[in-house]
């Protein structure tokens, strides 16, 4: 399954260290496109989730990442357990990336806010 990458400083949840991941998710184009907060979603040029830009102003969905602390002792500290993010994006822009601890669906990447857009 394609997405998208995000990277932004998170806490991790497990060794409560901040730390820069990539955090994957499906919004706009999906062709592995690499982001930054501040960054503007692509909407032309490929398969995208949903099919057409919505009209909404203000989405939430929910992405995945592993913890890339260097300083765990070994690379299993935060693992199996793949974190979640919530990925907010306002007008097209990525403008906030947090640790997610809210519900989500087995088959991930759930849109949080427009719920209608699930």
């Amino acid at each position: 399954m394609s997405f998208n990458t995000v990277y932004s400083d998170l806490l991790c949840p497990f060794c409560n260290e901040k730390v820069q991941s990539g955090v994957g998710f499906r919004w706009g184009v999906i062709a592995n496109i690499k982001y930054q907060p501040g960054d503007r979603v692509v909407w032309r040029g490929g398969n995208s989730r949903p099919s057409q830009r919505p009209q909404v102003a203000l989405v939430k969905t929910v992405g995945y990442f592993n913890c890339d602390n260097v300083r765990c002792s070994s690379w299993q500290d935060c693992y199996p357990t793949v974190q979640r993010a919530l990925i907010t994006i306002e007008d097209d822009a990525i403008k906030d990336v947090s640790v997610y601890e809210g519900e989500a669906t087995d088959d991930g990447f759930d849109i949080i806010e427009p719920k209608d857009l699930s």
